[in-house]
């Protein structure tokens, strides 16, 4: 029998009174179980029940999950709930100075109360003893500032700390210029969040790599891949790296008890209990403990910090939130639109993201924020504490949840203002067209609050515009008239006005391609169909782009049509809460029983009725012939010969139990017992404790198992138990057994994610947490990548070599499961639909970046990417062929021509591209002797050239014993890319300084071509035809030159960074390009004009390719690959 309900405690307070109203809630809607209710509502009964305990605030998440299971309004309890926080939050009633910091990082004033990180701390020490350069990496909320600030910094006698900011190089000018001992730069990661400046960003490494002082970076772990696309930053990381991890539990007792202890305070046993559990193996957390403990802080009574204080401020998950409602509560109406505006405006994707002073506006509401300690204020600039704040606060949540895109456009109109602001306010850098139109869209939308040059800006990009559109009246105007006063021909007449309305229609074209580009991140479906009538109206480069971008679009998963026909991959469904993929079907288990798709057309096959009304589905499985086990919530288990078959019974259990079929189809799994299915007869039971549901069952093996509060793993071959762990807090959702054989995943109700070592039940790994349950927990098919879904709508992938972030997935609703497909593409199983993400577009570890790439002559696309493994892909980019070659690699790759072999960096060797063996070494002298990794690459078959930059440059003729051609005649280092020129004796370099140099290997004659770049040369190509080449700069800018006299001919602008990838299509009438920009542009080389521009990337393009017919061009970023199919008709065809 399930037990009663505590009564709640004796009084009348405000938190009583929500629980109360609560429970009458669940009265009014029949008192359904809360084990009903948790089937209802996708949390753990135990959460619902404590939302309705009167202990503490419950969270916003579970309290509208509650609402919503029993009917209730939502909107009206989610008004009760702030109104609550706010009360609870001003319920304190002792102040004093605090030996807690709450938001705030620890100083280097600080180092007297830092505790916790101690043997850490002794570690970085020595190992700065020993080397100049560290970089500790971390998830947000590990506390690598107070670690950097009062662990390390605290003891040298002239330390500096700075920040990139906005203007690295001026912020390491600044730091550097008080001739530091120690140098240490915190929030690294600003350098790619809030510098856009590719220049500045290169001069800001450089300075600080060669910085003569000790120098400690801290860095988000998410932004590791960032960091590994510097090549000399990467290089330096190499032995410098030091990952900093959750707390254990004894560190997390002396950062709780100490700081109280240093001024004479106590923290209660129960609290410090409390809080260690709560916290414990948790990532991220501890700016959220830190604040509650300042906010018990001012709810202590006498010298003791008590577990009921705790409460009463909200805990680990509610005080922040509290404090936040509490402060905003006290602002008007209008005060309190300054204040969303102004928090908007703090943050950056995520991150803290600093705002000048004067741009604030409203300083009344910056003095209640800077009070409370939810921004931080100085002589210059404003920024939220900590980022915690961006996921513990609910109502800033949904703030940024509501319009992502918005945010980003709002950042760059303030980047934008500001240069023109710094260039004199100079014309040539407003918005113009698609820019223009998409912050319009976006102004008339959000109504924000813009600075005065933010709004000066607008005003005078739209005056321009105007201008150039009065111009475009005028010309048809004159042909207008033109075209009244000639009547000369009829025929002249006839061709002016067409030209007239052909104009028109350009106009028209373009501003609806405009308007498709504003709306493609938040309303995607309504931009495909405005690209669809853009490219109808008129067949512009603008319309073009988008129609073939919308198709791309598709193609990675977005949703194009509502009901998910066509190109959209999506998967539409009647309140399915389960999913799974076998034999070509789609098994989905709902309120109606089971639902089968067939897997390749999505179309539905037949529904069949399992279970009954008076119980519900707790665990399925199917066996690969067909066969269906179901574990009903009453404890029947029944299996069938196929879905629609009559049940039979297999057994009853105690209590509701996971089912699975063994691999060889004979047995079935019911919880901790193993049935012969034949017999009918239990094989045998473990003798493990309650089990509460989730498990994992690996090649007929191993099983773990989750019972009350902890995991056990048992081997079933000798029935023996071999690991185990306890899980402090949070009912456990779901078990993943990990590859190495020797650790498991698991994620919790608390939306906890850890990976622990079975053995000893060390944490091995903490990937991010979720705000409310982890409903998902899984592992890509070669292990590298563990993805985690829950209530908050957040996806994230984590890298488990790396131990990093290497992704996350905002879906913008509750995801209850995410599984890779037999076809490896991962599916997203929300409220009312099935979302698939192909696999050539997941996201993949930063050792598995592509380093080479192209199609072959059937269309497949080939890769090599920087852990060695070659892949052959067909054109979804499913992988259909893998070799693993073993050799880690370096920056470059290049296969042949023929696609027969290709030329690896780590080391310096060719290898055959079907089984990756090496047919032939060439690093008998040069890269891989010295440590040294080419940054260019060029094999034609014949011959390999390589650019290293500090290493001689050489070609390597293929063949056993073969000696290198060195390249003389410049300091190493200045090259920056190179490709063979007319034939196999002449080569191209580019240069760090812009230059470009031709160079004949038979007479070692070099000269340099007239009219260098800039900036440096990034990318280069030759056409084809060997009659054109092809050089891209950091400045975006594109320069064609003529082979046969090697004078410059063109030059295509388009791109607002740095080019990194160029190829001519095989006809050498096309030139696409790629750059940081994440955009990649097919350009029309005999009219040097650009033919469309595909949107989608997220990270810069690294690599490019064409299908030999020249019909779509493959790109490759640090993010993912993606096709894009260049027919028009066919993309515009595909949107209807």
């Amino acid at each position: 029998m399930p037990r009663g309900e505590r009564p709640l405690d004796e009084g009348d307070s405000p938190l009583l009174r929500f629980a109360a109203d609560l429970r009458q809630l669940r009265a009014d809607a029949g008192k359904p179980s809360y084990r009903e209710l948790s089937r209802r509502a996708h949390f753990s009964a135990s959460t619902l029940s404590d939302a309705a305990g009167g202990r503490k605030l419950p969270g916003l998440d579970a309290t509208l999950a509650y609402v919503r299971a029993c009917h209730g309004d939502e909107a009206v309890w989610e008004r009760r709930w702030h109104d609550l926080a706010v009360v609870m939050a001003q319920s304190k009633v002792s102040d004093g100075p605090s030996p807690y910091v709450g938001l705030n990082p620890f100083t280097t004033l600080d180092a007297d109360r830092f505790f916790g990180r101690e043997a850490l701390t002794h570690t970085l020490l020595d190992r700065l003893e020993r080397q100049p350069f560290l970089a500790v990496f971390g998830a947000s909320g590990e506390g690598k500032s107070s670690l950097l600030r009062a662990g390390i910094a605290a003891t040298f006698p002239n330390a500096v700390v700075c920040t990139p900011g906005p203007d690295p190089d001026a912020a390491l000018a600044d730091a550097l210029a008080h001739g530091p001992d120690l140098l240490v730069v915190d929030q690294f990661e600003e350098l790619f969040t809030l510098c856009e400046d590719e220049v500045q960003r290169t001069a800001f490494l450089d300075a600080l790599l060669a910085a003569d002082c000790r120098r400690v970076i801290a860095v988000r772990s998410d932004f590791y891949p960032q960091c590994a696309q510097y090549p000399k930053l990467a290089e330096a990381l190499t032995d410098a790296q030091v990952l900093l991890g959750t707390m254990t539990p004894d560190e997390l007792r002396r950062a709780i008890t100490q700081p109280a202890a240093s001024v004479g305070c106590t923290v209660e046993t129960a609290l410090l209990t409390t809080l260690v559990a709560e916290a414990a193996g948790r990532s991220g957390v501890l700016p959220l403990v830190s604040h509650a403990l300042l906010e018990t802080w001012h709810r202590r009574r006498g010298n003791t910090l008590t577990l009921s204080g705790y409460q009463a401020a909200g805990g680990i998950q509610g005080a922040l939130a509290q404090s936040a409602e509490a402060a905003f509560a006290t602002l008007d109406d209008e005060q309190q639109r300054l204040a969303k505006h102004l928090l908007l405006r703090l943050s950056a994707d995520g991150t803290r993201r600093l705002v000048p002073r004067q741009d604030v506006v409203g300083e009344e509401v910056l003095d209640v924020l800077a009070d409370t300690r939810l921004v931080t204020v100085d002589e210059h600039t404003v920024a939220v504490t900590h980022e915690a704040l961006f996921q513990a606060w609910p109502r800033l949540r949904a703030w940024l949840d509501e319009d992502h895109e918005g945010l980003r456009t709002h950042r760059r109109l303030t980047d934008a203002a500001r240069t023109w602001q710094e260039l004199g306010r100079d014309a040539g850098s407003l918005y113009r067209a698609t820019r223009l139109a998409e912050t319009t869209e976006w102004l008339t939308r959000a109504r924000p609050e813009l600075t005065g040059t933010e709004r000066e800006f607008i005003g005078a990009s739209r005056t321009l515009e105007r201008r150039r559109s009065r111009r475009l009246r005028w010309v048809a105007a004159g042909l207008s008239g033109l075209l009244l006063a000639t009547t000369a021909t009829a025929v002249v007449a006839v061709q002016q006005r067409r030209e007239v309305d052909r104009l028109e229609l350009v106009r028209k074209s373009q501003e609806l391609a405009e308007l498709s580009e504003a709306l493609s991140a938040n309303d995607p479906e309504r931009a495909a169909r405005t690209a669809a009538e853009a490219y109808r109206t008129y067949p512009t480069a603008e319309a073009r782009g988008r129609v073939l971008s919308a198709v791309a679009a598709a193609s990675r998963g977005r949703e194009i049509t509502a009901d998910g026909a066509g190109l959209g991959r999506v998967l539409k469904h009647n309140g399915a809460w389960s999913m799974g993929f076998v034999g070509g079907k789609i098994a989905l288990v709902g309120p109606h029983g089971l639902d089968l798709y067939d897997a390749a057309s999505l179309g539905h096959t037949r529904q069949v009725r399992i279970g009954d009304s008076s119980s519900y589905v707790f665990g399925w499985d199917m066996a690969e012939d067909g066969r269906m086990a179901v574990s009903e919530g009453n404890g029947l288990i029944t299996v069938r010969s196929s879905p629609d078959a009559e049940p039979m019974v297999l057994t009853q259990t105690a209590q509701p139990a996971g089912v699975a079929f063994a691999e060889d189809g004979r047995s079935l799994l019911v919880g901790g017992a193993m049935y012969d299915l034949a017999t009918r007869q239990k094989r045998f039971e473990l003798p493990v404790g309650q089990i509460t549901g989730a498990f994992a069952f690996e090649g007929d093996r191993t099983l773990a198992l989750a019972t009350s509060g902890s995991v056990e793993v048992w081997d079933l071959g000798t029935r023996q138990r071999t690991g185990g762990f306890t899980i402090g807090t949070g009912t456990v959702q779901r078990i993943v057994l990990m590859p190495d054989g020797g650790s498991a995943a698991v994620a919790t109700a608390d939306g906890l994610v850890q990976i622990r070592d079975i053995t000893t039940g060390a944490i091995v790994a903490t990937p991010p947490a979720h705000i409310g349950p982890a409903w998902s927990l899984t592992r890509s098919p070669d292990g590298n990548v563990l993805v985690s879904a829950g209530e908050d709508g957040k996806i994230h992938m984590w890298d488990v070599a790396r131990s990093t972030l290497l992704a996350t997935l905002a879906v913008g609703e509750a995801v209850y499961s995410a599984r890779f497909t037999p076809d490896g593409s991962l599916a997203i199983l929300t409220r009312d639909a099935i979302r698939f993400w192909p696999p050539g577009s997941i996201p993949r570890p930063a050792d598995q970046t592509v380093r080479a790439l192209t199609v072959d002559a059937d269309g497949s696309v080939l890769t090599l990417d920087s852990s060695g493994v070659i892949e052959r892909r067909d054109s979804t980019l499913r992988t259909v062929h893998q070799v693993q070659t073993g050799a880690v690699q370096g920056w470059a790759g290049q296969f042949s021509p023929d696609r027969k072999f290709v030329v690896t960096s780590g080391p310096l060797s060719v290898r055959e591209v079907e089984t990756g063996r090496p047919v032939a070494n060439l690093s008998t002298l040069g890269f891989s002797e010295q440590g040294r990794r080419p940054v260019a690459l060029q094999f034609d078959g014949r011959s390999v050239l390589a650019v290293g930059g500090e290493v001689p440059d050489g070609v390597w003729p293929v063949g056993d014993g073969a000696r290198p051609t060195l390249i003389g005649g410049l300091p190493w280092g200045q090259r920056s890319s190179a490709v063979f020129g007319r034939s196999d004796r002449e080569i191209v370099l580019g240069r760090e300084d812009g230059g470009v140099s031709v160079l004949d290997t038979s007479t070692w004659n070099q000269f340099a071509l007239r009219t260098e770049h800039d900036r440096p040369v990034r990318a280069m190509v030759l056409s084809p035809d060997r009659k054109l080449l092809a050089t891209g700069d950091d400045n975006g800018v594109i320069a064609l030159w003529d082979t046969t006299t090697w004078q410059r001919i063109g030059e295509l602008r388009g791109h607002t960074q740095a080019v990194t990838a160029l190829e001519f299509s095989p006809d050498s009438s096309r030139l696409a390009s790629g750059g940081r920009d994440s955009d990649v542009i097919v350009w029309d080389v005999g009219g040097r004009a650009l033919w469309a521009t595909l949107g989608g990337h997220t990270q810069p393009i690294t690599h490019l390719a064409w299908r030999p017919d020249g019909t779509a061009v493959v790109s490759a970023g640090a993010d993912a690959m993606t096709v894009w199919p260049l027919d028009a008709g066919k993309a515009l065809a595909g949107l209807d």
